[in-house]
């Protein structure tokens, strides 16, 4: 069974991509500079550090195929884990974190809430993903260019616990 934890947001300005982590190692990293040019952004949700009941694992993927723009790709759904794990381009890293899954409709159970994927639509030269908790920054970001991804019409790609 998991705790619950806090899953970070990072940026960096001159690459223009988004990277969140619950992993000790990778925020210490970051901060300490090891990885140049990424600062928190302040943003952050929660979610389970191993199984539990009506959690999906959230697979991570790296891709330096666009190097030096690499790029990470975080995904609940079990099929696009699947679909994305054999293709070349796409390392596998691992089980970032555990995140229940909304319905079909993008809904998130009681006691959760939402995050959304988007896509920059290789805005920049490489291809960037983020993921947001919060609706004003999803839209903020489709304004911008940036294609949303995820279940139901507000395009929801899994759940926070609260």
């Amino acid at each position: 069974e998991g705790v619950l934890v806090d899953v970070g947001e990072f940026y960096n300005a001159t690459l223009d991509h988004y990277f969140i982590t619950a992993s000790r190692a990778d925020i210490e990293a970051l901060d300490s500079g090891k990885f140049a040019g990424w600062s928190r952004t302040g943003r952050s949700f929660k979610a389970w550090s191993g199984a539990g009941a009506g959690t999906s694992p959230v697979c991570r993927f790296f891709s330096a195929a666009l190097a030096p723009k690499s790029s990470h790709l975080f995904t609940a759904n079990a099929v696009d884990c699947e679909a994305v794990t054999p293709y070349p381009a796409w390392t596998f890293e691992g089980v970032a974190f555990r995140s229940p899954l909304p319905d079909a409709n993008g809904n998130c159970r009681d006691g959760t809430s939402r995050i959304y994927r988007l896509y920059n639509n290789g805005q920049g030269g490489a291809p960037a993903h983020r993921l947001v908790a919060d609706a004003t920054t999803q839209f903020e970001m489709i304004r911008a260019g940036w294609q949303p991804e995820g279940y139901g019409d507000n395009r929801v790609a899994m759940c926070s616990p609260w």
